[in-house]
């Protein structure tokens, strides 16, 4: 008698663990009408069902990522832009997720990229006199977009971000520009605000920026080389060029690069000091010095 009630709850609790799976893998609702849903690159299951559920496609995300499992479609989730409805059980919609979205596609700009890194030909056009100010992100692109309605799109990113920074439209320009320095030049948040604070003070009083990144800048633009970015010789730093910060003083003419919302705040928000010299170490480290022979100090000690 124990093993049959056994037997019998055992069957019991399988079949309202069945029931439950079914109820939560059928439709969210008999709303049949399409809506778009956009899943970005490198998403996980996780997050996409979270936002399935949230955006009232599924009953529940735990399921989803059951479903996707139990059938071998979990890493076969594909980015892009898919017009799924609320009357779809969760298995209809798995397949309609792995089996491609629209044409439309990502567009990537790369922190401190320049305009030639990122731009095809057929973007070379929209994109003239925009180096600086065409925000790093990634873009999902409808297929029917002209050059010049990527640029608009790109461009309002950039000026929600200028926005949140509360930058006045008369200091944009000097911004975006250290900004763009501050990109190439260091690497953390924390690092960039104090290399803002050299060149500030550098600029005080009149002293050269020496700038590698902006003579870079410059060599490349008169050489178009295969491969941006690439360590400067002594004979570059001869190179007449107005980004040549080591020969004229002042910031460059306009921006070096493509800035992120790092660079762009640490140029709204410089750390201030007395230090008038910075070096990138050796050992993977930024090295800031009030006076020369301090920086010579850094020199002898990371550098050689």
């Amino acid at each position: 008698m124990k093993w049959r009630y056994l037997l019998v709850s055992f069957g019991l609790i399988l079949i309202i663990a069945i029931s439950v799976v079914f109820y939560l893998s059928s439709p969210f609702s008999s709303d049949s009408s399409l809506k778009a849903f956009v899943i970005n690159q490198g998403e996980s299951v996780v997050d996409i069902s979270n936002r399935l559920g949230k955006n009232r496609f599924i009953k529940s995300p735990l399921i989803f990522v059951f479903w996707s499992a139990l059938t071998g479609q979990k890493n076969n989730i594909k980015a892009g832009k898919f017009e799924i409805a609320s009357s779809w059980d969760v298995k209809t919609i798995i397949s309609k997720l792995t089996s491609g979205g629209s044409t439309d596609y990502w567009f990537k700009i790369i922190p401190g990229q320049r305009l030639e890194e990122f731009t095809k030909d057929n973007l070379v056009p929209a994109t003239s006199g925009k180096e600086g100010y065409l925000f790093p992100d990634s873009y999902l692109i409808p297929e029917y977009f002209t050059p010049e309605e990527i640029v608009v799109m790109i461009s309002k990113n950039f000026d929600q971000k200028i926005k949140s920074l509360n930058i006045k439209s008369q200091d944009l320009s000097e911004i975006v520009t250290l900004a763009s320095l501050l990109e190439r030049e260091a690497k953390t948040k924390i690092d960039k605000q104090k290399v803002a604070g050299v060149i500030i003070n550098r600029l005080k009083i009149g002293m050269p920026l020496q700038v590698d990144a902006a003579v870079q800048y410059g060599r490349d633009t008169i050489t178009k080389p295969t491969k941006y970015w690439l360590p400067l010789s002594k004979t570059d730093l001869q190179i007449n060029s107005p980004f040549n910060t080591y020969q004229n003083r002042g910031l460059p003419p306009s921006p070096i690069c493509n800035p992120g919302l790092d660079s762009l705040s640490a140029a709204v928000n410089p750390a201030l000091s007395e230090n008038l010299f910075y070096i990138s170490g050796r050992d993977g480290t930024m090295h800031f010095a009030t006076t020369l022979a301090e920086h010579n100090t850094n020199i002898a000690k990371y550098l050689k």
